[in-house]
């Protein structure tokens, strides 16, 4: 009866394969373990023996079912003729669902459009100055982690990446992991390059002390959390090879616990980020319609915050999936999507001179320049250094203080005299300059 059991999947198989295959030919292909899976699978499934197509091609669940019994009892080998025996004989009419080629193209849109604004930035910078600050270091070596970012599910994706798992080749489900666990750490790095480089901004840009000390903070906490969560990612599992290679058996960390976990503390990050400027901004000595330009100019930075909520959304429903090659594809899309848009956003907030260079009209502007001279106590000394840096001046040359970091050092009883140049605007956006002057 045990013999009879094992060979009821090869009649269910061989029934199932076009005219021109012999009976023979399929029994002689099916490895035993795929065999086992038939029993434990095709026969409570009740597939009538001569429509096994029909029954088993065109119903995802069953092929999930299949395909993840296959992959547990069979080696790689097997598995290769068990996806070669189903995909190409019995199941070769069937529609197969691929993501590939949204893949392929969304990748390659996002990237484009963003090495394109890191491009203008620096080229923007140019414009006002020869010398690089860690804001601008820190996005040149973000495009730099993007190269292989963006690489990486462009070529997954010609290996099977966005199909259906019992649909891709068996020998390429382990470089997919294997790739797919680079582009986690990589992810992880070029998320906290594009945050450091917006509070790296803020120390250029703020001049007081107190204000600087809280964002050294908020940096001190970017990089204790980029190393806890990087090493979380690179030894999610040990030995880390079993990440890959499923016939290691390897002790694995809560994934779902750790990714939920990292958005949770990304999108409170952005968020701080995002109102740290205001508490700078609400005493300086502007109008209400300049102040509201200024802090929407710095909240630029963390408008990723928005893609990291909806990647969330992705995450809960991928947590559920076994689908893995198929499933993952919105995780993929809206990672790199994360990512890239933080860059995009710390870029844009120095991309003013060139605006302004290139399309001098939108921002027209009357310079009245008189040298007044008068005394100024700590707060109009900070609000008039502050200005300054923000660009409310005569000329669009960089800005900086004496030490290179934009502080003010102010004893008590210490008054300064300052000369400056008053610059009158009809246009908001020229009132509130861009941040990189």
């Amino acid at each position: 009866m045990r013999m009879l059991n094992l060979f009821a999947p090869v009649a269910f198989l061989a029934a199932g394969v076009l005219a021109q295959t012999s009976a023979e030919s399929v029994l002689a292909q099916i490895p035993a373990c795929t065999q086992e899976c038939g029993v434990k699978v095709l026969v409570p499934a009740q597939c009538a023996l001569t429509d096994l197509a029909n029954c088993l091609c065109t119903n995802t669940t069953l092929q999930s079912t299949f395909a993840l019994c296959v992959v547990a009892s069979c080696d790689v080998a097997n598995q290769a003729k068990s996806s070669t025996l189903l995909q190409t004989e019995i199941c070769k009419d069937a529609p197969k669902e691929s993501r590939s080629a949204e893949i392929i193209r969304d990748v390659i849109i996002i990237s484009a459009f963003t090495f394109v604004i890191i491009g203008l930035r620096f080229y923007s910078r140019a414009l006002v100055t020869s010398q690089l600050w860690w804001d601008d270091w820190t996005i040149a070596l973000a495009a730099v982690i993007m190269i292989p970012m963006t690489i990486i599910p462009i070529y997954n994706a010609t290996r099977g990446f966005g199909k259906h798992f019992w649909d891709v080749p068996p020998q390429n489900l382990e470089i997919l992991e294997k790739l797919y666990y680079i582009s986690q750490i990589l992810y992880v790095v070029v998320q906290a390059l594009a945050k450091f480089s917006i509070l790296f901004l803020f120390l250029r840009v703020f001049p007081t002390d107190r204000f600087r000390l809280v964002v050294k903070i908020a940096i001190a906490w970017m990089i204790c959390h980029t190393l806890a969560f990087g090493m979380v990612v690179s030894f999610q599992c040990v030995p880390v090879k079993s990440v890959w290679d499923h016939s290691i058996k390897g002790k694995c960390t809560n994934s779902q616990a750790f990714v939920y976990a990292a958005a949770g503390f990304s999108i409170f990050e952005d968020f701080v980020i995002m109102l740290l400027p205001i508490w700078e901004l609400k005493d300086l000595s502007l109008n209400t319609k300049k102040k509201i330009a200024l802090m929407f100019l710095f909240a630029l930075g963390s408008f990723a915050c928005i893609t990291s909520m909806i990647r969330l959304k992705y995450l809960v429903a991928y947590g559920t999936s076994v689908d893995v090659t198929y499933g993952a594809v919105d995780v993929i899309l809206w990672s790199v999507l994360e990512d890239y848009v933080a860059v995009i956003c710390a870029s844009l907030m120095c991309l003013r001179p060139l605006i302004v260079r290139v399309f001098p009209s939108l921002f027209p502007t009357s310079v009245n320049e008189s040298k007044n001279t008068q005394s100024q106590g700590w707060g109009q000394a900070r609000n008039s250094k502050l200005a300054s840096k923000l660009g409310v001046g005569s000329r669009g040359y960089e800005l900086k203080s004496e030490d290179g970091e934009g502080k003010e050092r102010l004893g008590d009883g210490i008054r300064v005299q300052k000369a400056w140049a008053t610059k009158t605007s009809s246009a908001a956006g020229d009132e509130a300059s861009d941040a990189c002057l």
